[in-house]
């Protein structure tokens, strides 16, 4: 016979064995950042402000694969970058952007940091 005391005690376990299951596909699914991650803004070298639509792509698909290669090289950082016009924006941590500077110039593309 399931008594009164039965089932709290079958509940407790169940709810904390829940607690624990779920801190740890948190803990999974997020690793924790270690370092800050900062926006930055770069022009292509020699900086076209009005790139043609070819440009414009050919560039595109150079950030994209290079991002490519980031996420590739540098397992678990957090990085993205997009191209607007001749300026390259991005946002991640300094390893993450040294592989994409790096990758850019393997491409033949130059960044120059933006100074404001």
């Amino acid at each position: 016979m399931v008594t009164r005391s039965n089932l709290t005690l079958l509940f407790t376990i169940v709810a904390s064995m829940s607690v624990v299951f779920n801190s740890a596909m948190v803990s999974a699914a997020e690793p924790p950042i270690t370092e800050a991650l900062d926006k930055k803004s770069f022009k292509t070298v020699p900086f076209v402000p009005n790139p043609s639509d070819t440009q414009r792509g050919d560039l595109e698909r150079m950030v994209d694969q290079c991002v490519q290669t980031v996420e590739r090289e540098v397992p678990g950082g957090h990085f993205s970058a997009n191209a607007a016009g001749g300026i390259v924006k991005t946002i991640g941590g300094d390893q993450e952007r040294f592989t994409f500077w790096k990758c850019m110039l393997g491409k033949g593309q130059s960044l120059a940091p933006i100074n404001k």
